[in-house]
């Protein structure tokens, strides 16, 4: 334990198994009373204990944060759905909760339903952090779907009750005189890497992000994402313009999903942090993006990722001029394991353009660069597959999109997916 409103079991190692073993803890974390922190992950629970757990946490009504992570290490899957959606759905009525934590706990698919009706009824807090459980598409579908009811849920509450001829994609408490503001959910932060979402969950997550338009942090690393699913997903975030920080490391994103990106970075002038660190950009495709940054797009930019995202040479001189116009504020700026030569142009430009801002220090190490001169046959290879892909993937997504909009969030992904075409 810390403070008297933080209960901690953190990093102790106990293996907690029946409603017995748990009771002593429960006694210290009820004799606090007040309690608005709790941290119980590096222990194993079991479903017995869990919902004992659960059983006191329904009635902390001050409770802001509930780390879970890390809690089912060792436990058979038959018992983890009963567990984790007893302490989830006793926090569903929980008005003060901020954040939740559930990374580091393999649900897979077959637990995702267990978090349905936390997700799409608590429309109270503001960061979710769900990495680390191997939820697959399937799985990620189930959770996406969630949280999207979670925000009509909100919209609904927002709108006093009135049912869902005040459910459009503005809010009906603003003055009806004045300008109107898309709707915004209390959902800000959003965590969910290494999850194995994939391709086949973008277009669910696309629909959910556009529902919670005010998000401003979301990690969607090591996901096994391929470029036919960013132009969902991307539309879908670009209805979040408070966006501030955005992690896509590790994904496929090719031509197609930087095209996306750089459609959608006007939409997040607020943007901070980009990281598209080993995500295939290519030279076309990073090249997209650095055009869109030369343009203005991200004033408040001060970091950017991109290391061992096949970037070369001319790219890089695109970056250097976008850097020395248009960021200022870049303070962190990966390009490491990109095909460029360390002492040539374009490392030389990008150099001196972050000299410029007073930003000397910016640039990370190069010492894992590629030789362009070696790299030269396989970027043939690359235009020459860029040429071939058309835009049958997106067409047939924003045929999709058509045939189920039924709702403002999924009209609003499918004109903006029908307004941009790929260059």
């Amino acid at each position: 334990m810390s403070g008297s409103k933080v209960y901690s079991l953190h990093g102790r190692g106990l293996k907690l198994d029946t409603k017995a073993d748990i009771e002593p803890y429960l006694k210290e974390l009820q004799a606090l009373g007040h309690v608005e922190e709790i941290h119980i992950g590096g222990n194993t629970l079991g479903a017995p204990a869990c919902q004992a757990l659960a059983a006191v946490i329904e009635g902390i009504k001050t409770l802001k944060v509930a780390n879970f992570a890390d809690i089912f290490t060792g436990r058979l899957i038959d018992e983890i759905p009963t567990a984790i959606g007893a302490l989830t759905n006793a926090l569903i009525h929980t008005t003060n909760l901020v954040e939740i934590d559930l990374s580091d706990n393999a649900f897979g698919p077959r637990c995702a339903p267990s978090l349905v009706p936390f997700l799409s009824q608590n429309t109270h807090f503001s960061i979710l952090k769900l990495s680390n459980n191997g939820l697959g598409p399937e799985g990620s579908v189930i959770i996406a779907e969630a949280l999207e009811a979670g925000a009509k849920t909100a919209r609904r509450h927002a709108a006093g009750g009135m049912g869902a001829r005040m459910m459009g994609s503005v809010n009906p408490l603003d003055n009806a005189t004045g300008p109107r503001e898309p709707f915004k959910s209390n959902l800000r932060v959003f965590h969910c890497g290494r999850n194995r979402l994939q391709q086949e969950s973008m277009e669910a997550w696309g629909k959910t992000f556009a529902a919670h338009g005010g998000l401003r942090e979301v990690r969607l690393y090591q996901n096994g994402i391929f470029e036919p699913g960013f132009p969902a997903l991307i539309a879908g975030l670009g209805q979040c313009p408070d966006l501030q920080y955005l992690d896509l490391q590790d994904n496929t994103i090719s031509k197609q999903g930087s095209a996306a990106i750089a459609r959608a970075l006007p939409s997040w002038p607020n943007l901070e942090t980009l990281n598209l660190s080993e995500c295939y950009l290519t030279s076309r495709g990073s090249t997209a993006i650095f055009d869109t940054l030369n343009k203005g797009s991200s004033p408040n930019l001060t970091t950017l990722q991109l290391q061992f995202s096949e970037i070369n040479e001319k790219a890089l001189l695109v970056l250097a001029q976008a850097i020395l116009e248009h960021q200022p504020k870049l303070t962190t700026l990966s390009i490491n394991g990109n095909i460029a030569d360390p002492e040539g142009k374009a490392i030389r430009e990008i150099t001196d353009a972050l000299k410029e801002h007073g930003n000397d220090d910016a640039l990370d190490e190069l010492d894992e660069m590629e030789d362009p001169a070696d790299a030269e046959e396989e970027e043939e290879e690359e235009e020459k597959l860029a040429d071939e892909v058309g835009e049958e993937d997106e067409q047939g997504l924003r045929e999709k999109l058509k045939e189920g909009a039924k709702d403002q969030s999924v009209d609003d992904l499918a004109n903006m997916l029908g307004k941009a075409s790929l260059s």
